[in-house]
């Protein structure tokens, strides 16, 4: 029963979600040996402002 967890930056629309949330069940199903149906995955949307890369803020990037 893997589940997986996704940050990413919020503004992704649902399409883009849809195929995240395929493409990742589909890839850990094969590795893992395990039917689709046991593959979770949670996405975070998270704010730019509260992720940080290279020492600052990634709003300011």
């Amino acid at each position: 029963m893997p589940v997986i967890t996704v940050d990413w930056w919020r503004g992704n629309n649902h399409n883009d979600r849809r195929e995240l949330i395929e493409e990742v069940s589909a890839t850990v199903s094969r590795i893992a040996g395990c039917p689709l149906e046991a593959v979770t995955v949670v996405i975070r949307d998270v704010d730019p402002s509260y992720w940080g890369k290279g020492g600052k803020p990634a709003s300011e990037l």
